[in-house]
């Protein structure tokens, strides 16, 4: 019979697994392998968003979390393909905002993961990092957050400054920040990077935990015909 402190122990490890996913998305078999097999601690649960906009999915996956009494919140994009104790060994490092390690779906196929700088226009820029420290756990400014774990009191804190944590930055116009200012041009997990940063939580990425990331194809036939696809 489990103690009291090994009930509270694996309360606080529980996670809630976010799946996100664009509109019509059908996942491989490797990712519904890799799915299945993911180590979770126990009383975890799984909740999944598809077609909503990224940064409204990721705050209602955010607000279940601390409503819920999670101790933390994983989050998995529909084409990034894990290792089995990914998330498990994510929460043995203890950091607060971290996310395993994979590549651009794009050439040059960049780690995603990034340095912030400035352009020659003032704007906020990632540079992404190398992954010249390999097996290491590395600070970044842009963290992504297809294989990314967020501690409870991270979100709470980011709640607290931030109604809504994650906010789309790249439109045809800036956006309004809320506050005065503008979002910087950057994805909404870029720009919850930023914010959870300015408050005192620092983004890490795990250079150790490779991640595979699906890209789509698209086959040129005869006559421009096009065979293929995501």
């Amino acid at each position: 019979m489990s103690g009291s402190w090994e009930i509270l122990e694996a309360r606080r490890n529980r996670v809630c697994m976010a799946v996100i996913s664009r509109a019509g998305y059908k996942v491989s078999k490797k990712w519904a392998d890799a799915y299945r097999q993911l180590a979770l601690p126990d009383q975890s649960q799984i909740v999944e968003a598809q077609g909503a906009p990224y940064d409204a999915a990721r705050n209602a996956a955010a607000k279940t979390c601390v409503d819920g009494g999670f101790g933390y919140l994983f989050f998995l994009d529909t084409d990034t393909i894990p290792n089995s104790d990914t998330v498990i060994k994510l929460i043995e490092t203890g950091r607060d905002l971290i996310g395993a390690i994979y590549r651009r779906r794009y050439p040059p196929y960049d780690i995603v993961g990034a340095t912030a700088v400035l352009d020659a226009t003032g704007q906020v820029v990632g540079v992404p990092i190398k992954n010249d420290r390999s097996g290491e756990i590395v600070p970044v400014d842009f963290l992504p957050t297809g294989a990314t774990l967020i501690s409870r009191r991270c979100l709470e804190a980011m709640f607290a400054s931030f109604p809504r944590p994650y906010a789309w930055g790249l439109d045809v116009a800036p956006v309004p920040d809320g506050a005065g200012g503008f979002l910087p041009q950057v994805s909404e997990d870029y720009v919850f990077s930023l914010r959870a940063k300015q408050i005192g939580f620092q983004p890490w990425i795990h250079t150790g935990l490779w991640c595979r990331h699906e890209v789509d194809g698209v086959i040129a036939g005869p006559n421009g015909a096009e065979y293929g696809g995501g």
